[in-house]
């Protein structure tokens, strides 16, 4: 698979500017999830072989320190065979799958941030080269604690370089606003440890997320990814913002301005694919019973 750089506020792909769409998943390996939506090896092949083979289609994966690193190397192999590309999120900033809250306190615990670095560094060394992983991610959702978020970028950044040095990373931001202010935002877009800023929105009636514009202005001249985005919706549409008819017609409105339709964004991941929520719940996590979406989703351009 070729690999993936970054040249100004756009990524590149063999020499030409690259887009990406696809889909998030925290349950795929096992590792997290109620029992009903954690997935095989199997399943995730499954799930690779039904998305778009054009080199276009990506997934956004949780993977946190003590996971099954078999699952790992399986997920590798099935992103080669079906050209998926994979951003790897490492740890989570608002405490889910057992993790902490990463506030200015963790930030401080040397023990913690010792535990972070050597998940990091074992990944990096370990798929050194590898091109089916075009970025990790250091966080999900991270807060600015006080300016140590881009104290702690800086520091990683520079230690991965050591090891990996053409790996790309993402901030895992939400928006200005969960930072602070526009001003945090850049700061942490800012370290030379962030290749690619971060959007996660939830705007349902909107295209580009009203917190979209101060990301773009504020993410330091580096492209931006939509890490999230999601509208609540079930087969029937009953007590939902959307059916799943319409709602693929709404996550196709956004993943187009994601992809590039509008300056500065190269890439977007619907939330989420989450087996076991069925049609029938009202749900952000049930696009694997959505075919509408992922029909769209298989066949959308820039």
């Amino acid at each position: 698979m070729p690999a993936i750089t970054v040249s100004g506020n756009k990524i590149m792909r063999g020499g030409q500017p690259w887009w990406f769409v696809g889909y998030n998943s925290f349950v795929w390996s096992g590792d997290c999830g109620n029992d009903e939506e954690k997935m095989s090896a199997a399943q995730v092949d499954a799930w690779f072989a039904s998305m778009r083979h054009d080199g276009h289609g990506s997934v956004r994966l949780f993977f946190f320190s003590g996971w099954d690193m078999s699952r790992m190397d399986a997920v590798v192999a099935s992103a080669k065979k079906h050209n998926i590309y994979l951003i790897i999120t490492l740890d989570d900033a608002i405490g889910g799958c057992g993790e902490n809250d990463k506030d200015a306190g963790w930030f401080d615990n040397a023990s913690e941030r010792s535990t972070f670095k050597a998940h990091m560094s074992n990944l990096l060394t370990k798929y050194k080269g590898e091109t089916a992983i075009f970025a990790f991610e250091y966080f999900n959702e991270p807060s600015y604690a006080d300016g140590k978020l881009r104290q702690f970028y800086d520091e990683m950044g520079a230690h991965a370089a050591t090891i990996d040095p053409n790996r790309l990373f993402s901030s895992g931001t939400v928006a200005p606003y969960w930072l602070g202010n526009e001003a945090n935002f850049k700061d942490v877009s800012s370290s030379s440890g962030v290749d690619i800023a971060s959007l996660h929105e939830y705007d349902q009636d909107e295209i580009e997320s009203n917190h979209g514009p101060k990301v773009r202005a504020n993410a330091a001249g580096k492209p931006v990814i939509a890490g999230e985005f999601g509208i609540d919706s079930n087969q029937s549409g009953s007590g939902c913002k959307t059916n799943f008819t319409e709602r693929a017609k709404r996550l196709t409105g956004k993943a187009k301005a994601y992809i590039g339709g509008v300056d500065g964004y190269v890439g977007g991941y619907a939330w989420a694919w989450q087996p076991g929520n069925g049609g029938g719940s009202c749900e952000y996590g049930n696009i694997d019973a959505d075919t509408p979406t992922q029909d769209a989703f298989r066949t959308i351009t820039k």
